[in-house]
């Protein structure tokens, strides 16, 4: 994101917030929101240089347990405000619905929750799941979405993933995007997970032309006892 074009993107997400929970406003902090929460877009990574954007939401931030979660989109479009449209809808539709039911739901009326046990689970973990959204050209968009959701990765990506999560730092914020001639990123805590993009692309997904891609973000909670 470039900077002469902050004012449109901070709008874009505005709206797109407000579309899934009213009651979000720009101010000099960022995008703030109910439950004392805040979204700041930055540039923390390189990126495309005109539809990339760092996310950072911030949750109860006037208290010292706050939770702090990141993620990075990019907008595709003719103009600034074309790409910070499609930027803020992807990012409201995986991310920002996961978080919101983090910090203002608990009973999935934004995303899935999943136990460690379930088919679409990491194992070991209460996560939540944002929602999985396709996006590119013609069909296959739709059949990259198809073929995520009939697999669920999740799972795959356990081995890799599990062990670098922490316990003591939780919740953990995992993006997760494929698609093109072999795409794939894993990020956790805004942060490159090399390990577990290389599974991500060699889980054997459709390599397809013209090019689509998949998005998806969820939340590691907390590791889950087993009992007795």
């Amino acid at each position: 994101m470039r900077s002469a074009d902050a004012p449109v993107f901070h709008e874009a997400f505005r709206e797109a917030l407000n579309d899934l929970q009213p009651g979000w406003e720009v101010d000099e902090v960022g995008i703030v929101g109910p439950n004392d929460a805040a979204v700041r877009l930055v540039n923390r990574h390189d990126g495309p240089i005109d539809g990339h954007v760092d996310v950072e939401f911030i949750w109860n931030r006037g208290e010292a347990g706050r939770i702090v979660l990141w993620d990075c989109v990019t907008g595709f479009g003719r103009d600034a405000a074309e790409r910070a449209r499609c930027a803020a809808h992807l990012w409201a539709s995986t991310a920002g619905g996961a978080i919101l039911e983090l910090t203002s739901s608990r009973q999935g009326e934004f995303a899935d929750h999943y136990h460690g046990s379930d088919p679409g689970g990491l194992p070991g973990w209460h996560i939540i799941a944002g929602s999985v959204i396709g996006f590119g050209n013609e069909a296959s968009p739709a059949t990259l979405q198809e073929w995520w959701l009939d697999r669920p990765g999740v799972p795959a990506l356990a081995t890799t993933l599990e062990p670098t999560l922490e316990e003591t730092t939780c919740p953990h914020g995992i993006k997760i995007l494929f698609g093109g001639d072999g795409i794939a990123e894993v990020r956790v805590d805004g942060d490159h997970h090399e390990a577990a993009s290389v599974a991500l692309r060699d889980l054997g997904w459709p390599r397809l032309v013209p090019a689509g891609f998949v998005r998806t973000y969820i939340i590691a909670l907390h590791r889950e006892r087993s009992a007795g």
